[in-house]
């Protein structure tokens, strides 16, 4: 049955040969009673099909865009056009026919739509070659993440995502009603990847986790895809660093030997990499950004969004590279998780990982003395003997060895590699303060 079915792709390799393909509709052109051209779509991008049969072309009659079919041809190469292979002398099998005109244009190079029509039509939109050409990079990404970490002794894991204890704290968290207890929506699987250290030692996962923060911005979702790791037996913060910047290097470096094509296609430009980031503290980003700028942000405790992006293009332009490790954050601020710094007590063993003007991935050494675990849980006004953290607890008073790790959101990394506007736009169904489907 599949004897001489090909991609798209593989046109190339049989040029003479009569094959066929399967796929959709994107357009058909007809010239002539007896010659018609005819756009197909399958996995792997578009062809084109020349037909030069009159019976062959009134098949295609009142065909619309994404009808399903089969076609069959000889292949040959083209000195010229759009398209460097194609089907010659073709005939054409209508498998399911479709009748209803399209509520959005993909056939053409840019959807001309706004955003919110987009999201509306994700479902035909998607369709769209160049949106297929970002989720198919967006599954190479994943991929090579994957491939650093098996690579480098970690074991994946999956953790629950309904828990007894809001991870990250604060209000940003979605509380849901589970058998008439209260339970929540994991904003990070922080706690399990930190009780599986004194298993495996090394670990990571790629699961969703939900924020409910009241943000309609470009760069924040209500569910997104977050890659989370966590290393022990380290010495230092420093060796979280030094992972996070050969994890963030193999990814780039991979994603641009197996997908350059595909990345240039999608005007992404190759990021600028060093093996050892630049590296500033929050404060001295405040002064830096008052001294180039004139903002003031020197009284705030965080990084501002404007900080991020001038920070970046400034490491861009000065140091060469398209991330940048800020440190420093304030110890009071600080998770009851995070570790003290020893050097200064003011601060905590975390830092942001920034790439192209916005942070993506949050990095800590953790506070793994059980005794301290409790008093600072404690001191942020929480019980230590509540079910939800309890368990999470036990790790540590069972032994745990100095450790640490990150978070990473998936889509915003895409976002930044490809240079997309909208983190929108590298989520595949996003979901946001408006919009749960589809």
């Amino acid at each position: 049955m599949y004897k001489n079915m090909i991609l798209s792709a593989d046109l190339s390799k049989h040029v003479g040969e009569v094959v066929e393909i399967r796929g959709w509709l994107h357009t058909v052109r007809v010239v002539s009673a007896n010659l018609a051209f005819l756009i197909m779509r399958d996995k792997c991008g578009l062809a084109q099909v020349v037909f030069e049969d009159a019976d062959e072309i009134k098949k295609l009659e009142g065909c619309l865009l994404g009808t399903v079919l089969s076609a069959k041809g000889t292949v040959a190469e083209m000195q010229k056009g759009k398209f460097r292979f194609e089907l010659q002398r073709a005939s054409v099998n209508i498998i399911r026919k479709v009748v209803y005109p399209s509520p959005i244009d993909i056939s053409k190079d840019e959807i001309h739509a706004d955003g919110e029509t987009l999201l509306e039509n994700k479902v035909v939109a998607l369709r769209h070659p160049r949106q297929m050409k970002i989720f198919k990079l967006a599954a190479i990404v994943e991929k090579n993440m994957r491939k650093f970490f098996d690579e480098n002794g970690f074991t994946q894991i999956n953790s629950p995502k309904i828990i007894g204890f809001p991870t990250e704290g604060g209000a940003e968290v979605f509380e849901i009603d589970y058998f008439g207890r209260k339970a929540y929506l994991a904003q990070s699987p922080q706690f399990y990847k930190q009780i599986m250290v004194p298993i495996f030692e090394r670990v990571y996962e790629i699961g969703r986790a939900y924020r409910a923060e009241k943000s309609n911005t470009s760069r924040h979702l209500s569910e997104i895809l977050m890659l989370d790791m966590e290393m022990g037996f380290i010495d230092s913060f420093d060796d979280v660093i030094e992972m996070t910047e050969r994890f963030a290097n193999f990814v780039v470096e991979q994603t641009w030997a197996e997908a350059e094509d595909l990345l240039l296609a999608l005007g992404a430009t190759k990021p600028l990499l060093v093996e050892h980031y630049p590296r500033i503290s929050v404060d001295a980003l405040h002064e830096l950004m008052f001294k180039e700028t004139g903002e003031d942000y020197r009284h705030e405790r965080d990084l501002a969004p404007g900080e991020e992006k001038f920070i970046c293009e400034y490491a861009a332009k000065h140091w060469n590279s398209d991330f940048v490790v800020v440190d420093g954050f304030p110890r009071s601020d600080a998770k009851f998780y995070h570790h003290q710094n020893q050097e200064n007590p003011e601060v905590a063993d975390r830092a942001d990982l920034l790439f192209r003007g916005v942070e993506i991935v949050t990095l800590t050494q953790r506070e793994v003395n059980y005794q301290r675990l409790v008093d600072q849980i404690t001191a942020q006004g929480q019980n230590p003997e509540h079910p939800g953290l309890k368990h999470y607890l036990d790790a540590f008073k069972y032994g745990m060895p100095d450790e640490g790790g990150f978070g990473l959101g998936v889509a915003r990394f895409v976002q930044k590699l490809i240079g997309l506007e909208n983190i929108k736009e590298a989520e595949l169904f996003p979901r946001d303060m408006q919009r749960v489907t589809p």
